[in-house]
């Protein structure tokens, strides 16, 4: 971030501001990023938020919610009549004390619904008074929690099916799955090989997604592992356990 400060005013200069002699940060800190909703469960879950700064923290949230997730068509559409909130946020507004804590509270009124939704809520600082002898900029970093809200019976469903140079992963069921901790073995690796020997033969892969319900993800392939044959394996995670599934080439 440091590295970051003198592009940061050169840009402030280039659009023709003043040039800030003084910069503030007005920091947040969250215990989970990510929230569920269980339709069995408790229709509530806490944050809680931190003030790691000297100075006193004004917060506020917003709340968005997301359509068509992971799709080219996705919208993220802030509520704010109170009408239509499905998704409530406890308090809206909060002033964090230097080095406090504050609780915030997610609220869920939805009924269960046929398939998984998607909400961001922000947490975002607001200006306070700089002190400063100087001209300051105060820079700002809000922060987004991701919250699902399940059906009542929820599931993923992943299938993938090899395109020329790709293999494209596709998550028929009502929930999202997260696939990660990917790797791939070439023929020569049973797919009833241990981990260990997994992890000795075969090569890992940094790429991995989260695929919402309906929706689908792509994974490049390369010549070799085309030539070569064998399987993609990844560790399928679904917020509470994670699974390994193969995927033939």
């Amino acid at each position: 971030m440091k590295a970051l400060l003198p592009s940061l005013r050169r840009l402030f200069c280039a659009a023709g501001l003043a040039c800030f002699s003084a910069t503030a940060f007005a920091g947040v800190q969250l215990d989970r990023m990510i929230v569920y909703f269980d339709a069995d469960k408790l229709p509530r879950q806490d944050i809680l938020v931190t003030n790691p700064d000297n100075e006193t923290l004004y917060l506020e949230t917003e709340i968005f919610k997301v359509e068509n997730p992971g799709s080219d068509k996705e919208q993220r559409i802030q509520i704010t009549d109170p009408d239509k909130m499905q998704l409530l946020a406890t308090p809206d507004k909060s002033i964090v004390a230097p080095g406090g804590r504050k609780t915030v509270r997610l609220l869920n009124l939805n009924e269960p619904p046929k398939v998984e939704e998607v909400y961001r809520i922000t947490f975002r600082p607001v200006v306070g008074e700089l002190e400063a002898t100087q001209t300051a900029v105060k820079i700002l970093i809000a922060y987004q929690v991701l919250a699902f809200i399940r059906p009542e019976n929820p599931f993923y469903d992943v299938a993938a099916k090899v395109n020329k140079d790709q293999m494209t992963f596709t998550n028929s069921g009502n929930m999202n799955v997260v696939l990660r901790n990917g790797r791939y073995c070439p023929k020569s690796v049973s797919k009833l090989a241990s981990q260990s020997s997994k992890k000795e033969q075969c090569t890992e892969l940094t790429e991995g997604s989260r695929i919402y319900a309906g929706q689908s993800w792509s994974l490049p392939l390369t010549k070799e592992q085309k030539a070569q044959g064998g399987f993609i394996e990844f560790g399928l995670f679904d917020g509470d356990k994670e699974e390994a599934k193969q995927f033939p080439i």
